[in-house]
């Protein structure tokens, strides 16, 4: 048996010695293309002053002024009718609201297709950010963690 073995191999390695051309075998010489060496173009500035996106996660939030203050400068001298009046800035009134249901799964994006970031418990306080057409609000929790849910998951807001 290892006789015809040796012999089987023999014979197979001749044959592919002259399938593959034999003693007048030449391999075939290939052409390799040159790599173009390109510099990448440096952009210093942005074509428009157009910001694409914010995420809030990382605002802290300023306490509110006890009572707003105004100041009234007049300068005589430079003109009597000129009248510079400087008011504090008022922020904007938060959209505060609760999970209405008993556990709420808070998504990566706006739909069930969306992974689950977290579940939160009833009661749990948000500040709603923004909410879209399909009724899915963009929410940040008290930890500065946002993420989606349905907005009817969530009670009326707070006056």
């Amino acid at each position: 048996m290892k006789s015809y073995v040796w012999l089987t191999f023999a014979f197979m390695g001749w044959g592919y010695y002259e399938m593959s051309g034999g003693a007048d075998f030449v391999p075939e010489q290939r052409q390799v293309a040159e790599a173009a060496v390109v510099e990448p173009e440096i952009v210093a500035r942005a074509e428009t002053t157009t910001l694409l996106s914010v995420s809030s996660s990382n605002v802290t939030p300023q306490p509110a002024l006890a009572e707003p203050e105004i100041t009234v400068a007049v300068e005589p001298e430079v003109a009597p009718e000129v009248i510079e009046i400087i008011a504090p800035a008022v922020e904007p009134k938060l959209d505060i609201r609760a999970v209405a249901g008993s556990r709420v799964n808070m998504r990566m994006g706006p739909g069930t297709g969306f992974d689950v970031i977290t579940t939160l418990e009833g009661g749990t306080k948000l500040e709603v950010l923004s909410i879209d057409a399909q009724g899915w609000a963009n929410v940040s929790t008290e930890r500065g963690l946002e993420g989606w849910m349905a907005e009817r998951l969530l009670t009326d807001p707070e006056t």
